[in-house]
């Protein structure tokens, strides 16, 4: 007997939009806030992808990835 195999399909978003972003600074390793564009920004994506069967989200620990996600 054979085993089907699914296949896996990966989606890589960016965070959204955040406040230092719009100030032109490189947060690097800092949380990051989002800015009100980004919170718009992170809602469209939810409503976006949340049809798409995705099974499981990984993201950074840095708060503007968290918050996107």
């Amino acid at each position: 007997m054979t085993e089907e195999k699914l296949p896996i399909r990966l989606v890589y978003e960016t965070h959204a939009t955040t406040t230092d972003n719009e100030a032109g600074i490189a947060t690097g390793w800092l949380p990051g806030a989002l800015s009100t564009a980004g919170r718009r920004q992170a809602r469209e994506l939810g409503d976006r992808r949340r049809d798409d069967g995705i099974a499981a989200v990984f993201t950074s620990d840095l708060h503007r990835a968290v918050d996107t996600a």
